[in-house]
């Protein structure tokens, strides 16, 4: 599951999974249309729904992984 959400997060970030790997604990890596992008795709892909909590707490790629796993 963490891979694939590396791969989700790279692919509408444009970041490669390689520094999203390196930089899971760093914040701000993408903008604000970025995170939406990235909550819409999780959202389809794991059939979830974030409350807007959560979402205001995905600064970190680590903490994305948490989210969404806690979701599944």
């Amino acid at each position: 599951m963490e891979n694939k959400i590396i791969d989700i997060i790279s692919s509408v970030s444009k970041l490669t999974n390689q520094e999203l790997i390196e930089k899971k604990e760093v914040e701000k890596l993408w903008e604000s249309i970025t995170h939406v992008e990235i909550v819409v795709a999780l959202e389809e892909e794991f059939d979830i729904m974030f409350e807007q909590d959560e979402i205001a707490s995905m600064t970190t790629v680590s903490k994305i992984i948490e989210i969404v796993r806690s979701k599944a």
